[in-house]
């Protein structure tokens, strides 16, 4: 793309000095406090030279714009990767964490479950023994489990 513009460019100056050359009659300029003669060639010159010199100065300022921009874009860039690196170790230390208490968690349970079987006797209806499993879930709690109709003696 640079270089269309630098091709436009070359015509574009090759334009302005053939219309130059086509007209070297002098002219009169009116300043606000004095007056002069200059020969055409050089007034219409100078004038593509100073359009020149400003579209390079906006170009300038375009280019440190985005020169600065770009550099804050990268400083934003390194520290949100280190954001990801700082999360992705804790996302590995908290895994590893979750793993660990899961384990334990798991032993803890296995160690304080237990069955316990007793004989009740019930007081409604005919005397019939109903056997009762309890389960400690490591809370202090005690659940009683309900035994299953084909568990029953029959009558």
């Amino acid at each position: 793309m640079s270089s269309f513009y630098l091709i436009l460019a070359l015509v574009f100056s090759l334009l302005i000095a053939i219309i130059a050359l086509a007209n070297q009659e002098s002219v009169s300029i009116n300043y606000i406090f004095g007056r002069s003669e200059v020969p055409l060639i050089i007034l219409i010159l100078g004038a593509g030279f100073i359009g020149a010199m400003v579209m390079g100065l906006f170009s300038l300022f375009r280019g440190i714009r985005s020169a600065l921009s770009f550099r804050q874009l990268r400083q934003q860039k390194k520290e949100l990767q280190k954001k990801i690196s700082d999360l992705e170790e804790e996302k590995i230390f908290l895994t590893g964490q979750v793993n660990r208490l899961s384990s334990v968690q798991e032993e803890i349970a296995g160690d304080e479950t237990t069955a316990v079987s007793k004989e009740l006797p019930v007081a409604d209806g005919p005397e019939e023994d109903l056997t009762v499993e309890a389960e400690e879930d490591g809370t202090g709690e005690i659940e009683l489990a309900e035994p299953d109709e084909a568990d029953e003696k029959p009558s």
